[in-house]
């Protein structure tokens, strides 16, 4: 019986002899790797190099078959001229981005040597942190052969050099050495990238539970110093071939730096952190920081350490700060499932506005103070100013959205409070007059007068439900913020939103009652110009009656960079700068 599986055996090794031997005769320096995926240009494709030597004479030709979704789509061949015994070949085919596989066969005079397969083209991100930057599945299992990773999630263990593979990303995360784990969020941004805008992507996460964030930076000496977290993400990238193509370092970390006197250093060693990236994966893109919801893992300083987190975005104009405050499923210290997917789906929104060209744009973002002010004359009216239309929440959990603003770190000092001006207000009515200096917005991490019970709302939120970026010690100014070249302060040009953006942006102003108003009206005239103060184009010219105005900005084929734009309504002018990322 066990006769004719042994002859099977011997006629199938005879069959396969002389492509292994052929095979020995090609010694390659690039090839590409089974299931890997090449960073996509800007033209939307990839160059795939695969070239060596042919170290046996005999041979007269090399070919290479490219086939796309299992379709021949190009061939290739070249004469072999040999120099001391062997002759060297290179092929540069191009393939595209997009949801399709490519196989590459290598041919020595007609006969098959050598064979790649299930290669793609997409799209590269990283994943850096503490235990929320990777955290495991429970029942989120998606699998897709065009989301990928590569290599070995290994938390605090130092990497075997030889756990240089590709494989299709899982949800898995807190593990010590699990192949190609992203974790729940970072499956779940593939996965949405992937259903939305047909991209495969790369998505590499080298998080490390508990980890600080000095625990997270390179050694100055080495920075691929595979002992170091930030080694071994590096090395990871670089073995991949994509750390010269990441788009964007989604970064979630800080509970553990929430202390005294971690809190006071956060922004130094983060400083550290970007200037690294940018230095081993440039040209970066973008960096998304998470602020850290209130925590019973954290430490005494969250306030003060979200404010810090808070601050990045105003010092990097390509670091865009989300909150986590109001995300569903959190647990004290981590989410469950729900929360993670819905922590993806606010951030997709960003990247899906940065990367893919999404129209849908606006109030994306985490709604962020840009000014507050007492707006009355006795002092018992604060206005606090968003960057975007908010929502003044109803009582939550037994608690009130009132309590948990603190004028000089008190609460119990407001009235009541609500939205105005079209929700980019809120606006604050105090028990008694005051002459606070500071205000701040959520608790340090507990509910007042309730030090264990972790703060889970209520929340002020934009309209699509993303929750307002917490702020801590937040100066009160005297009245509406002037801004450059602003010539009256009841005349208002605010800050443009989104901001960076690509490639629409909304402009919105306001105007003195005595300007404009139902019986009379103003010539408004709104010009875009370069950062050089040469006049780009004019983007409104025309009369307006009501207080209030705005104008969708679409930039069409402009090139990125800074732009300042204008306007002027009489006597009255107003100028803020804009960034525009291609």
């Amino acid at each position: 019986m066990r006769k004719p599986k042994i002859f099977a055996k011997i006629i199938f090794g005879l069959i396969l002899l002389p492509s292994v031997l052929l095979a020995q005769a090609l010694h390659f320096q690039k090839i590409p790797a089974h299931l890997q995926l090449y960073p996509r240009d800007i033209q939307d494709s990839a160059v795939v190099e695969i070239s060596g030597t042919v170290t046996e004479t005999g041979y007269n030709q090399i070919s290479l078959d490219v086939l796309k979704d299992d379709q021949l789509y190009k061939q290739f061949q070249q004469s072999l001229t040999y120099s001391g015994g062997s002759a060297s070949f290179s092929f540069l085919p191009k393939i595209n981005a997009g949801l399709h596989e490519y196989d590459f066969k290598i041919y020595l005079d007609g006969q098959l040597t050598t064979r790649r397969d299930s290669i793609t083209c997409g799209d590269v991100f990283l994943i850096n942190g503490q235990s929320n930057s990777h955290p495991n599945a429970s029942s989120y299992s998606f699998r897709s052969e065009y989301c990928r990773s590569f290599g070995r999630h290994t938390n605090y263990n130092n990497y075997n050099p030889a756990d240089t593979t590709w494989g299709l990303s899982t949800g898995q995360g807190w593990c010590d050495s699990c192949l190609f784990a992203v974790g729940t969020w970072g499956l779940r941004l593939q996965q949405t990238i992937l259903e939305n805008y047909e991209m495969p992507t790369c998505f590499i996460n080298g998080g490390s539970g508990g980890s600080s964030i000095s625990y997270n930076l390179p050694d100055s000496a080495n920075h691929m110093d595979l002992t170091t977290t930030y080694g071994r993400l590096l090395y990871r990238a670089t073995k991949a071939k994509v750390a010269h193509h990441v788009k964007a370092m989604l970064w979630h970390q800080g509970e553990s730096d929430s202390g005294s006197p971690d809190a006071e250093a956060y922004f130094d060693r983060f400083t550290e952190l970007y200037n690294a990236w940018h230095q081993d994966y440039a040209p970066l893109d973008k960096i998304y920081v998470f602020q850290i919801h209130q925590s019973n893992c954290g430490g005494t300083r969250q306030d003060y350490l979200r404010e810090v987190q808070r601050s990045f975005q105003h010092h990097w104009t390509d670091v865009e700060v989300m909150a986590t405050g109001g995300l569903d499923g959190h647990d004290g210290c981590h989410y469950n499932d729900d929360g993670y997917l819905q922590m993806a789906s606010w951030v997709f929104r960003l990247m899906a506005r940065d990367f893919y060209h999404e129209a849908d744009s606006l109030n994306v973002g985490a709604p962020d103070v840009v000014n507050v002010y007492f707006s009355d004359t006795q002092n018992k009216q604060i206005t606090v100013e968003f960057n975007e239309p908010v929502i003044w929440p109803a009582d939550t959990l037994s608690a009130s959205m009132k309590n948990y603003f603190y004028l000089d770190g008190t609460s119990g000092l407001i009235n009541n409070g609500h939205t105005d001006n079209g929700g980019y207000s809120v606006i604050l009515d105090l028990n008694n007059t005051s002459n606070a200096s500071l205000l701040t917005y959520l608790p340090n991490y507990a509910y007042n007068h309730t030090p264990t019970r972790i703060y889970e709302g209520p929340w002020i939120r934009n309209t699509r439900g993303v929750g307002a970026l917490s702020f801590y010690e937040y100066p009160i100014g005297g009245g509406p913020s002037a801004v450059e070249g602003e010539s009256e302060p009841s005349f208002r040009l605010f800050q443009n939103y989104p901001n960076p953006f690509n490639p629409v942006t909304e402009i919105r102003w306001q105007l003195p009652a005595r300007l404009a108003s139902r019986n009379k009206s103003a010539q408004i005239k709104l010009t875009l110009y370069n950062i050089l103060g040469q006049k780009v184009r004019t983007l409104v010219n025309r009369q307006q009656k009501s207080k209030s105005g705005h104008f969708t900005f679409k930039a069409g084929n402009l090139a990125g960079g800074i732009y300042l734009y204008r306007i002027q309504a009489g006597s009255f002018f107003a100028v803020r700068k804009m960034l525009l990322l291609r």
